[in-house]
């Protein structure tokens, strides 16, 4: 699962896990998963079988998410089972990491 994936990458970095939210609302967008810590914070998009809108849609909610945690690091984060090459290399122009499930 997701969420497992990514407490274990975060505390192999150190990280302290402070907060998880499912469907989370911020600005009057929902957000997948929130995953706050003593250092990042991470974005989660879930799709089965994401597109280049929704890849989008995540950098400008993790846009919003810069602006209510100013002095952490922002992860946005696109999980899918059928991501396209295309979808792919759109997501990580931007900085979006990408986890197939």
């Amino acid at each position: 699962m997701i969420w497992e994936e990514i407490r274990g990458e975060a505390e192999h970095r150190g990280e302290k896990i402070i907060r998880r939210l499912w469907n989370a609302r911020i600005d009057n967008r929902d957000v997948n998963l929130l995953i706050v810590t003593d250092k990042s914070v991470y974005v989660v998009e879930v799709k089965v079988k994401p597109k280049i809108s929704d890849v989008r849609e995540l950098v400008a909610k993790a846009r919003l998410v810069k602006n209510m945690y100013k002095d952490q690091k922002v992860i946005p984060i696109l999980a899918g089972a059928l991501i396209n090459t295309g979808v792919e290399k759109y997501a990580l122009k931007p900085g979006v990491e990408v986890k197939r499930y």
